[in-house]
């Protein structure tokens, strides 16, 4: 009964995250700054100097919605060019794959939460790229131990896909934890003997990414 009560209360915590995540961005983010769009080789240092000194620039707008603003779409393009600097790369069809490394969080009662945090962006095809994961029993993403093959708990996939235009990048988040039920059934555990991967099995293209997790401390 008490494993039941934790387990619950971990569910609840990975809902209101998401929640909360959501409304956020819902809250201060217009829709046109969803994705950076980058269809020319920059060079990555120049532009961060750029922006680091946009962000500057906004905070004199007149007031915090303004600077919300203004400041979103200069962040979240800084977000992504600092994370693709320190990610290795993955070509998988038309979409390149970012990954920077991931941490497990384990609980004292041994419950393992890891937050699979990627890049995709669409450098291969001229046409709209979806990216497909709508529930348990319809998802293209899986975490693999050699062994078992875990669904996730939580994703961003809204509606089920994530679409990226020619030239766009869009960040992937997907949640793996306490199984859910409705397919999911199965609790995310972590052994530090064993090496996970991240199993892709798209319409466009399969990879089994490496994903060198390590226990939070």
């Amino acid at each position: 009964m008490a494993n039941m009560c934790i387990k619950k209360k971990f569910l609840a915590l990975i809902a209101v995250v998401s929640f909360i995540a959501v409304v956020f961005v819902n809250s201060y983010i217009p829709p046109s700054y969803d994705v950076i769009e980058q269809r020319e080789t920059i060079d990555v240092e120049k532009r961060l100097d750029v922006l680091y000194e946009n962000l500057i620039q906004c905070q004199n707008k007149e007031n915090p919605r303004l600077i919300a603003e203004c400041t979103y779409p200069v962040k979240n393009e800084i977000k992504m060019l600092e994370f693709k600097q320190k990610s290795k790369i993955f070509v998988v069809g038309p979409i390149t794959y970012y990954y920077a490394g991931g941490e497990v969080q384990v609980s004292e009662q041994g419950m393992a939460v890891f937050n699979l945090e990627m890049l995709a962006e669409n450098t291969g095809s001229s046409d709209v790229i979806l990216l497909h994961c709508s529930g348990a029993l319809s998802c293209n993403y899986h975490l693999w131990d050699g062994e078992t093959k875990y669904k996730f708990s939580s994703t961003n996939f809204a509606a089920g896909n994530i679409g990226i235009n020619p030239g766009q990048t869009k960040f992937i988040n997907i949640i793996f934890g306490p199984g859910q039920g409705y397919g999911n059934y199965v609790d995310f555990e972590y052994d530090s003997s064993k090496e996970y991967f991240l199993l892709i099995d798209e319409y466009f293209g399969s990879a089994e990414i490496p994903l060198e997790l390590v226990q939070k401390i």
